[in-house]
């Protein structure tokens, strides 16, 4: 057995913590049989080593006991003004059952989703690079989120659970596990080893193929179905989830985001608001309807919402005026 790989290396990166070399030499040494049985052994051992996280419910259930003694207090001096029954000699007790019982469900339910996911959040205008524990990269674009199981994540398949836009570069296991990404929009993306940019906000949602192949499974309807992309596919999927497919001749602009450039090729200023909404959490109105139609070509930098509403407002010739997150475009 290669030496080099050890209980304490294999919980490091069960935990997201490994180094690079580290995560080669685990590839390398798993790949030998005899090691196969160990690695799951040591993994069932991690994971019921740090299953024992519990939600923190004290301090909610400390302020509903504050609440309970408070009530009882009411019902005390209630009681001494009414004839005292069976009723209302136990609805305290009642309501200190129920009280208890809702305090510690929603304290499960929500200690749950941080047991079983590592949760990523970006903020309006953030971008976050993440580093599965598989060696698969993801870009997260601003006011966006990401899911990713804490337990048992490449066992058989790798999936996450994305909502708004992210870029995958997933990388391929030397025993073709499958990388699903799963969205809120009624769609899923499976791949082996590939690259894509996938955007599942509240409006259209867009997946582009940059290198590699993947295949989109959707539903119209109720009929489940599946598409096969090539590298340069665009699929664009509506409100009303209707799929449109047509080949773009540089899919990379679609995740130009990475970088914060801004790539527009005959944009409408309408689309580029709704750009500037999802990632910026601005709200843009025109107060002459025509500007919505106006388009925009070129490729611009922007670090923030302030610089890109200057580059359009020069480019186009026309003004705008933003009070805190309302902006409004006019001549």
């Amino acid at each position: 057995m290669n030496k080099s790989v050890n209980k304490n290396i294999l919980f490091e990166n069960f935990a997201g913590r490994a180094t690079p070399l580290q995560k080669k030499l685990i590839e390398a040494w798993i790949q030998e049989p005899s090691n196969k049985e160990l690695y799951y052994e040591w993994l069932d051992e991690w994971e019921n080593q740090f299953i024992q996280i519990l939600p923190d419910v004290d301090a909610a259930l400390e302020k509903s006991l504050l609440k309970i003694e408070y009530s009882e207090q009411v019902f005390s001096i209630a009681n001494q003004a009414t004839s005292p029954n069976f009723f209302n000699k136990n609805r305290t007790w009642f309501a200190i059952a129920a009280t208890i019982t809702v305090c510690i469900s929603v304290g499960l339910f929500l200690g749950k989703n941080y047991i079983l996911y590592q949760n990523y959040q970006t903020t309006f205008g953030e971008i976050e690079k993440i580093e599965l524990s598989d060696g698969s990269q993801i870009t997260l674009n601003a006011n966006s989120s990401l899911k990713v199981p804490r337990f048992g994540f490449g066992n058989s398949i790798r999936e996450v659970l994305l909502t708004g836009e992210a870029n995958f570069s997933v990388k391929h296991t030397f025993d073709n596990k499958r990388f699903i990404v799963k969205t809120h929009k009624n769609f899923e993306i499976e791949v082996l080893g590939t690259e894509f940019n996938v955007n599942a906000r509240q409006k259209d949602a867009k997946v582009v193929l940059n290198k590699g192949k993947i295949q989109l499974n959707y539903k119209d309807g109720k009929v489940a179905k599946k598409i096969t992309m090539k590298p340069g596919d665009l699929v664009v999927i509506d409100q009303k989830g209707q799929l449109n497919l047509k080949e773009v001749p540089q899919p990379q602009i679609f995740s130009a985001w990475k970088e914060q450039r801004f790539i527009f090729d005959e944009t409408s200023l309408l689309e580029v608001a709704t750009m500037i909404e999802e990632n910026f959490g601005l709200t843009i109105k025109f107060r002459e309807d025509f500007l919505a139609k106006r388009t925009i070509t070129g490729t611009f930098h922007a670090e923030n919402a302030d610089e890109l509403l200057q580059v359009i407002a020069e480019l186009l010739e026309i003004n705008y005026n933003r009070q805190n997150n309302n902006v409004t475009f006019f001549e």
